[in-house]
């Protein structure tokens, strides 16, 4: 049976897609837009220590799901026999400044300077979670946290006893505790600082394994993962062997979207029904929101539903490339992560963008205004690589207006001096390029710098050893490439 949308209806939904800024606290979205991608399932896990995600993936966004109890039970009811369902959640450190959970980064830069351990910090923090948990009193004040880690040096052993107790109490009752750690580039305002705070965290969460039911999770920006100093500490090796991707599939993306068109207010009625009706599998109902099959993550259910919306393929034919597997391939970095955010914007500006300039056109999105939804998504994620990595910007910027594939003697005669003394000056207190800047071999070179933005997925090396740019980086810093798309003007 063929798919049919009303293509007026289909393109308005689509263009109401929400246009998701990055998480900045933990107020939880609203539970209309949880979606559970199965790729995220391993993350969720609670051995799943440290979760590894780039740029809006979704740490963030999983830190205050998780840290709510409507949420993360809403979560649990998906997951059929998940161990979510007997978890309390705390924050270890966040997206907050309410200093009431944890101390803020200005309070834990100056503990740093004081000369206190940052694993005294983090486990009078686990400590203080661990005793509300199970409405034990506390043995310093509530807020005092100089006193806190003050009375934890001086009472280790108590400590100690006090979180053992508190573990099997919590296992009396079939309850895990999980303390959950995000924003480590938030920490402190110096590198350094957040190297050390953040080894210190990840060193009282390895002393946690050894707990029966209190956990810890470390959501970690690859960056920090990469960074050999931040794991230089004994048996580190056991919290990084249970390291997971937060990684996000072309599946788990289409399935993103058509949660939101089935929780549409005009169209979800007709997507939920013609899907059911073609498909033959239902959507259920939680909390209010409709809940898609996890059948709809299969490709043979995903393609139809993208044909009745879209044009099948790129224009001139299937040469151009089938719309199904184009637009995550067109949205991906180098080594094939793409984030949610980006997603979801390509076929919101693609709507908007069919609206104005085919509004005639008979399915909801025409080929030309995909093409112009990943060109705003590519500006977007130029824009949020260069907050994350600033030292990055001024490399590419250099390199506007060439033409890809390039040898390395083409890209590196892009980057004069003034470039490299920009890049520098960037970077300030962030993570510099790490072998540009740590090589022992190649310190300082072109090459070394060239494996840094390889390491960042920014370029990639093709078969003939040329240096390629995935397109989601390459439209957005007018850099060309002979039959791509064009980078705006």
């Amino acid at each position: 049976m063929t798919l049919a949308f009303d293509p007026l209806a289909a393109r308005q939904a689509l263009a109401d897609l929400p246009e998701l800024a990055a998480q900045e606290n933990l107020t939880p979205p609203e539970l209309a837009r949880v979606y559970v991608p199965a790729q995220h399932l391993k993350a969720l896990h609670l051995d799943a220590s440290v979760v590894v995600g780039m740029r809006g993936a979704g740490k963030s966004w999983w830190t205050a799901v998780l840290a709510s109890d409507l949420h993360r039970g809403f979560v649990s009811e998906q997951l059929h026999g998940s161990s979510l369902a007997r978890v309390t959640a705390r924050v270890g450190f966040g997206l907050d400044d309410t200093e009431s959970e944890f101390p803020r980064p200005e309070a834990l830069s100056d503990l740093v300077d004081q000369n206190f351990d940052p694993v005294d910090v983090w486990q009078t923090v686990v400590l203080r979670h661990v005793l509300r948990a199970v409405e034990k009193p506390l043995p310093f004040a509530e807020h005092a946290w100089r006193e806190a880690i003050q009375w934890l040096i001086g009472h280790r052993n108590e400590a100690n006893d006090l979180l053992t107790e508190c573990d099997a109490q919590l296992t009396s009752e079939s309850r895990v505790l999980l303390v959950l750690f995000d924003a480590f580039d938030r920490l402190a305002a110096d590198w350094e600082k957040v190297r050390q705070l953040t080894s210190g965290a990840l060193k009282v969460g390895l002393r946690m394994r050894s707990r029966q039911s209190i956990r810890t999770k470390f959501f970690v920006r690859p960056d920090l993962d990469e960074d050999d100093e931040v794991w230089r500490f004994p048996d580190s090796s056991k919290l990084r062997q249970a390291k997971v991707d937060l990684a996000w599939t072309s599946a788990d993306l289409y399935g993103l979207v058509f949660m939101h068109l089935g929780n549409a207010r005009d169209f979800g009625a007709q997507f939920r029904e013609t899907t059911c009706r073609t498909s033959l599998f239902e959507w259920s109902k939680r909390e209010g929101v409709h809940v898609p099959p996890l059948e709809i993550s299969r490709e043979e259910v995903q393609k139809p539903i993208v044909e009745a919306l879209a044009d099948r393929s790129m224009g001139g034919g299937p040469k151009r490339g089938y719309t199904y597997s184009w637009v995550p391939l067109h949205l991906a970095d180098a080594k094939g992560r793409i984030s949610p955010r980006s997603y979801l914007l390509a076929f919101k500006r693609a709507a908007e963008d069919t609206a104005k300039n085919r509004p005639t056109h008979g399915l909801a999105l025409h080929y030309t205004a995909i093409q112009q939804g990943v060109v705003k998504a590519s500006q977007v994620r130029v824009d949020e690589i260069g907050e994350d990595y600033p030292w990055v910007k001024p490399l590419l910027e250099a390199a506007r207006g060439a033409v890809v594939p390039m040898t390395t003697v083409e890209i590196s005669s892009r980057w004069s001096a003034d470039a490299l003394s920009q890049m520098t000056k960037a970077a300030g207190p962030k993570l510099p390029p790490r072998r540009f800047t740590n090589d022992p071999f190649r310190k300082g070179s072109p090459e070394a710098l060239i494996d840094d933005l390889v390491e960042l997925a920014v370029l990639y090396r093709t078969k003939d050893h040329r240096l390629n740019m995935p397109d989601i980086f390459r439209v957005g810093f007018g850099i060309r490439r002979k039959g791509g798309v064009k980078p705006p003007r």
